[in-house]
């Protein structure tokens, strides 16, 4: 009798574990979905943003204008403006907006320019701005004086 029980509990453990691959565990709330920028084929080595659960983690950002790919060359807001014009972009193909930010990293080349950044970044977070990280760094990649990433909770 002890046998038959115990033969039973194990073949129930069996069929739970069965059931928790990995291949049913991809619709659970660690699948992940991704999102780009643009619609285009990425030209980066990583992804721009990884959506997992209700959490968005978007990858650092530079200033590039997604309709022409090219380098918004000039000021630091200006370079801020387009970096969250384009997070923005990638919050909304995930079905959320600037309010979903919760976290931001910002890396930026002169301290300098400190205040002007902060200027852009009350435009676009008026209420309720995200937690915020920033770093000054002494090169950023294409000369950027400026690089954000950040991550959205629905």
């Amino acid at each position: 009798m002890k046998r038959t029980i115990v033969a039973a509990v194990a073949a129930v453990l069996l069929f739970s574990l069965c059931l928790a691959t990995p291949a049913a565990s991809q619709e659970g709330p660690m699948a992940r979905k991704y999102f780009s920028l643009t619609d285009g084929p990425s030209q980066t080595p990583f992804s721009t943003a990884i959506l997992v659960g209700s959490t968005l983690y978007i990858s650092g950002m530079l200033a590039t204008d997604p309709a022409t790919g090219k380098f918004v060359d000039g000021p630091i807001t200006d370079q801020a403006d387009q970096i969250i014009r384009n997070i923005e972009i990638v919050l909304k193909k995930a079905g959320m907006d600037l309010t979903n930010v919760v976290s931001t990293s910002v890396f930026i080349t002169d301290f300098k320019e400190f205040g002007d950044f902060n200027t852009v970044f009350r435009k676009w977070f008026p209420k309720n701005p995200p937690t915020r990280a920033t770093v000054q760094v002494a090169a950023l990649a294409m000369s950027a004086k400026i690089e954000i990433s950040a991550v959205a909770v629905r």
